[in-house]
C-alpha cells in the first residue's frame, strides 16, 4: 500500500475537488456530477462552491436549477445538499428511511402524526400540480389555510419531511429565492439503482470528488451504517484501492482524473461556509489545524464561516458586505501574510466578482 504525507493528501484532494489549477470543470452540471452532492443549507455559499470550481456566474448556476438539471433536497444527514436532478430518486430511497427514523421523536414532539404528514402531502400535491413552483411563505401559507398549523418549527419539518419522503423538490429561482416544486412532475426522468449497485455508485461518486478519504468518512457523510459503506466499497471491487496516510487507510479511485498526476493546489482559494473541501470529511486536521477549527464555527453553534485556503490548508476566514462601489471582502488570516499571498488573495477576490457580477474589493482584518 502506497503512503502519502498531508501535502499529497491535500494535492489529491484539491484536485478530486476540481479545486486544483488543472481541474476547472465545465459549468455547474459537471461540478455537481464531480461532487455528487454539495451540502447546501446556505444557499448563497453553495452557488459559490459551484461557481469556485467551473468559473460560471451566478446567474448561470442558477439556470441549471431553472431547467431542471440541478436540484436542491434532504438527500444526507437530514441536510440540504444540492445533487444532480437524476439522482434524487435513487438517493433518497437509499437513505431516506434511516433519515425519517432518526426524527420520529421530534415528529412527535410537534404532534406530526401520520395523519397530518398524509394530509399535508395531499394540500401540497393540489397546489403545486401542473409544475406550479411556490417560496417556503406561501407554500406554508396554503397548508395554514388547509387548518394545517405550521406554527414554530412545524412548518420547517413538514416541509423537510415531504422533501425526504419524494413528494417535492427545490428547483427553480424566482429572483434569490429557490421555489419547491413537486419531484415527481419536476424530474420524471430517473436513474434506478439499488442494492449493492446503488452502494457501490454511492462510494464511487463520493470518492470521485473528495479522494483520498476513509470508510469513516464516507459513513459520516452518508450516515449509513458502516456495514453498508464497506459493502459499497467492495462492490467497486478493482475501480478503487486504499493509500496509507498518518498511519490509517484512505480510498481512492484506481484511475484518477485526468491531470491528477501533475495537479497543483491553486496558492490561495476563496471558499464559501460549508464548503465540501472542509465539510466532506469527518476528520478535517489535514486541511485545519486544530487550533484553528473554533475559528471557522465561532459561538459552537454549527455555522461554518467562509474559509480562506492556502496551498490546500485553511488559513484564514472571510466575510462579504455589500457597498456602493460592490462588494468588499473582509479577509481575516490566522497569522500575518506575505505580499504573494496577498496577491494571490486579490486574485481569488477579482474570481468571486466575476460570480457575483460585481466589483469586489479586498479588505485585510
Amino acid at each position: 500500500m502506497e503512503t502519502i504525507g498531508r501535502t499529497e493528501l491535500l494535492r489529491r484532494r484539491a484536485h478530486s475537488h476540481a479545486l486544483s489549477r488543472q481541474a476547472r470543470l465545465d459549468g455547474a452540471p459537471a461540478a455537481a456530477e464531480r461532487l455528487f452532492a454539495l451540502q447546501g443549507q446556505d444557499l448563497p455559499g453553495v452557488l459559490w462552491s459551484l461557481g469556485v470550481r467551473t468559473g460560471a456566474t451566478q446567474d448561470e448556476v442558477r439556470d441549471a436549477f431553472n431547467d431542471a438539471t440541478l436540484v436542491r433536497t434532504w438527500p444526507f444527514r437530514g441536510t440540504l445538499h444540492v445533487l444532480a436532478a437524476e439522482d434524487v430518486h435513487w438517493v433518497l430511497a437509499l437513505t431516506a428511511e434511516r433519515t425519517i427514523r432518526s426524527a420520529a421523536r421530534r415528529h412527535a414532539e410537534l404532534e406530526l402524526d401520520e395523519r397530518t404528514l398524509a394530509r399535508a402531502r395531499d394540500v401540497v400535491e393540489q397546489v403545486l400540480a401542473g409544475r406550479r413552483a411556490l417560496g417556503r411563505k406561501d407554500l406554508l401559507a396554503s397548508l395554514e389555510s388547509a387548518g394545517i398549523s405550521t406554527a414554530g418549527q412545524r412548518g420547517y419539518h413538514l416541509l423537510w419531511h415531504l422533501s425526504i419522503t419524494g413528494t417535492t423538490v427545490l428547483g427553480p429561482f424566482d429572483g434569490a429565492e429557490q421555489q419547491f416544486v413537486l419531484l415527481e412532475e419536476w424530474v420524471p426522468r430517473r436513474r434506478k439503482l439499488d442494492g449493492d449497485e446503488a452502494l457501490a455508485e454511492l462510494a464511487r461518486r463520493y470518492l470521485a470528488g473528495r479522494s483520498p478519504a476513509t470508510t469513516a468518512d464516507l459513513a459520516w457523510w452518508t450516515k449509513l451504517p458502516l456495514t453498508a459503506i464497506r459493502r459499497g466499497l467492495a462492490a467497486c471491487g478493482a475501480e478503487v484501492e486504499e493509500v496509507e496516510h498518518d498511519g490509517a487507510a484512505y480510498w481512492q479511485p484506481v484511475h484518477p482524473i485526468e491531470g491528477a498526476d501533475s495537479a497543483r493546489i491553486q496558492a490561495a482559494i476563496l471558499l464559501p461556509g460549508f464548503d465540501e473541501y472542509l465539510l466532506g470529511y469527518t476528520g478535517r486536521t489535514a486541511a485545519l489545524a486544530s487550533e484553528h477549527a473554533p475559528l471557522t464555527v465561532p459561538g459552537k453553534n454549527g455555522v461554518f464561516k467562509p474559509t480562506l485556503v492556502l496551498r490546500g490548508r485553511v488559513a484564514g476566514v472571510w466575510s462579504r458586505k455589500t457597498i456602493r462601489s460592490g462588494t468588499a471582502v473582509t479577509v481575516s488570516p490566522f497569522a500575518p501574510l506575505g505580499i504573494s499571498d496577498w496577491n494571490a488573495v486579490e486574485r481569488a477576490a477579482a474570481g468571486y466578482g466575476r460570480f457575483l457580477g460585481t466589483r469586489v474589493t479586498v479588505e485585510k482584518s
